[in-house]
C-alpha cells in the first residue's frame, strides 16, 4: 500500500508537537527555578539587610541578637561542616539514622497495618475506638514516655519517629486500600482473578498511590519526632545542638541547625518523589508528564 504525502507527514508532525511540548515544560521548569532563586535572594537579602540598620535593628524584631543574621548562619555552617572539634557531622549523622530507621519502621508497619485491616472488617471495626482514642492523643506527650522506656540512646528517638509516622501512613493506606471499586474487584475476578492476584494487582497498587501521597508528611514528622526526643533527653544530634543553643542565647547556632534540618528535610522528599514516579508509572500524573 502506497503512503500518502499526508499519512507520512502525520509522524512528523506528532513527533514536532511532542518535542515543542517538552521544550514548553524545560522552560516552564527554569521559570519556576528561577523565581524560587529570585525569591529566595529577595528574602534573604532584606533579612541582611534591615538587621544592618540601627533603627529597625532596636525598634522591630529585625534584631540579629535574636534572628542573627544570613551571613552569620552561613558562616556557622561552614564551620561545622569542617572537620574537627566543632564539627556537626555526628551530631547530623546520629539525627539521620535514627529518622531513616524509624521512618522506614513507620511506613513498614503503616503500610502493612493497614492492608490488613482494610481486607478484615470485623477487625477493623473492633479495633476502630482504640486506633481512634490512641490517635487521638497528641504525640508529643508520649515522648517524654518513650524516653524513660527507652532511654537517652538512638531507641528512644527510632520509637519517637516510629509512633509519629505509624498512623499517617496507617490511615493513607486503609482509606486507599478501601477506594478500589467494587465493580473493579468484581471484573477481575469475572476473568478469573485469584484473591492472592487481586490483592498484588489491584489493591497494593492503588494503597501504594495513596502512600506515597502521605511519605512527604511523613518523612517531615519522622524528622520531628527524632528532633523531639533529642530535646527531651539526649546527649547528641541537632536537638541536643538546639538545646545547646536556647541555653546559650545563640540564635547564629539556632537558625543553622534549623536550616540544615530544613535542608535535610527537602532532600529526603524530592528522593520520595525520584522514587514515587517509577513505582508508579502507571498513574496519571505521571503519565501526563511522559
Amino acid at each position: 500500500m502506497a503512503m500518502t504525502p499526508d499519512s507520512a507527514a502525520a509522524p512528523d508532525s506528532h513527533a514536532h508537537y511532542i518535542t515543542r511540548e517538552r521544550r514548553g515544560r524545560r522552560r516552564a521548569a527554569m521559570f519556576v527555578a528561577l523565581s524560587q532563586f529570585g525569591l529566595l535572594v529577595l528574602v534573604l537579602g532584606a533579612w541582611e539587610g534591615l538587621t544592618r540598620v540601627p533603627w529597625f535593628a532596636k525598634n522591630t524584631v529585625f534584631d540579629p541578637f535574636f534572628i542573627s543574621r544570613p551571613s552569620m548562619i552561613a558562616g556557622q555552617i561552614v564551620t561545622w561542616m569542617t572537620p574537627g572539634a566543632k564539627s556537626i557531622w555526628p551530631h547530623l549523622g546520629e539525627t539521620l539514622v535514627a529518622t531513616f530507621m524509624g521512618l522506614f519502621a513507620g511506613v513498614s508497619s503503616g503500610f502493612v497495618a493497614g492492608l490488613v485491616l482494610a481486607q478484615n472488617k470485623y477487625l477493623a471495626r473492633v479495633l476502630n475506638p482504640f486506633i481512634v482514642m490512641v490517635n487521638s492523643m497528641p504525640r508529643i506527650a508520649f515522648v517524654p514516655l518513650i524516653t524513660m522506656i527507652f532511654g537517652l540512646g538512638i531507641a528512644s528517638k527510632v520509637v519517637t519517629s516510629w509512633f509519629v509516622v505509624f498512623f499517617i501512613l496507617f490511615f493513607n493506606t486503609y482509606k486507599g486500600s478501601l477506594s478500589v471499586e467494587r465493580e473493579l474487584l468484581e471484573f477481575c475476578s469475572t476473568l478469573g482473578g485469584t484473591p492472592r492476584q487481586i490483592l498484588w494487582r489491584v489493591r497494593i497498587p492503588f494503597a501504594a498511590a495513596w502512600t506515597f501521597a502521605a511519605l512527604p508528611n511523613a518523612v517531615s514528622f519522622a524528622l520531628v519526632g527524632v528532633v523531639l526526643a533529642e530535646f527531651v533527653g539526649s546527649n547528641t544530634g541537632m536537638g541536643y545542638i538546639m538545646i545547646l543553643a536556647l541555653s546559650a542565647l545563640d540564635a547564629t547556632a539556632m537558625f543553622a541547625a534549623i536550616t540544615l534540618l530544613s535542608i535535610v528535610g527537602l532532600v529526603l522528599v524530592y528522593a520520595v518523589r525520584m522514587v514515587e514516579r517509577p513505582l508508579l508509572h502507571w498513574s496519571v500524573e505521571f503519565r501526563d508528564d511522559a
